[in-house]
């Protein structure tokens, strides 16, 4: 990744930050404040012209932005300069990638999705399909939305069917997603994707509100592993955690959510949703 484009992703995550005093959105000037760099120095590196950006500077921007240990992996990642086709090997091809995520996706009988960078949901299983009550209707009807088959848009929609079946587990469902889709989404800020993404998502006002929350509540988050203990609507107390494994690819990372059971009930009910076929069922386009 080019200086220049880190510095944009830099100028991106400034804007995020609010100046309570003011209300107004972080200046250069505030954010030398905070990182005790100068004001032209973060001018340059917003405008991709600081060739030296060793480990101190960016440790300072990441602790000024307060960055969790997952969006600080990205973070210095963007400083790497290396963009996604240049990390992975030249001879993989992401058609390939694609299809064996794919592949594991309709294999796995239990619940799962598989999604991108962007938190768009390219595909699910029969199990999950089932897990939360879902009909090809509902589908489609979140595939033409404005943010499209996006997992936050089919949280945080008010009258998303998803929202709905979650019962008194979707508050942490949101909140845990909140907090991944800020890290997936870190090297995408500076893009116009990002920006029509999120226009459509904070139309929303629960996720505007989840939004700040995930920044003012200071828990680190170091792992993509999350729990889930609460009583789904249909189908009563479930528990499960949630493994992703990700594949990579010079078209972007794939992550393959897979739900699994914390408890004989729940092994009992992804066993009697898995059924005989694990067909997987297209909801947006990759790459």
């Amino acid at each position: 990744m080019e200086h220049e484009t880190f510095g944009k992703i830099v100028a991106a995550l400034r804007k995020e930050q609010i100046d309570f005093a003011t209300g107004r959105r972080w200046s250069q000037q505030k954010l030398a404040d905070r990182t005790g760099l100068t004001k032209r120095i973060v001018s340059k590196i917003e405008r991709g012209r600081q060739a030296r950006l060793d480990g101190e500077v960016l440790q300072e921007l990441a602790g000024a932005f307060e960055l969790t240990s997952l969006e600080r992996r990205e973070f210095f990642a963007a400083a790497s300069q290396a963009a996604d086709r240049e990390v992975v090997r030249a001879d993989l091809d992401h058609r390939e990638v694609f299809e064996r995520a794919w592949i594991s996706l309709g294999a796995v009988g239990l619940p799962a999705f598989l999604m991108d960078a962007f938190g768009n949901v390219v595909g699910v299983n029969r199990a999950m399909v089932a897990f939360h009550g879902c009909n090809v209707a509902q589908i489609n009807a979140a595939k033409s939305t404005e943010e499209g088959a996006n997992l936050l848009g089919m949280l945080f929609a008010p009258d998303a069917p998803l929202r709905r079946v979650l019962g008194n587990g979707w508050h942490s469902k949101a909140m845990t997603m909140t907090r991944q889709w800020r890290a997936m989404t870190l090297r995408y800020r500076h893009t116009e994707r990002y920006r029509l993404l999120y226009s459509a998502l904070a139309a929303f006002p629960d996720f505007a509100i989840f939004w700040s929350a995930s920044r003012e509540q200071l828990q680190d988050v170091n792992s993509r592993l999350r729990s889930h203990i609460y009583t789904h609507r249909i189908h009563g107390p479930v528990g499960y955690t949630v493994f992703t494994d990700i594949s990579l690819s010079g078209r972007g990372d794939l992550y393959l959510s897979t739900y699994v059971p914390q408890d004989p009930s729940t092994i009992e009910l992804f066993q009697h949703l898995a059924g005989d076929s694990q067909h997987a069922l297209r909801l947006a386009p990759w790459p």
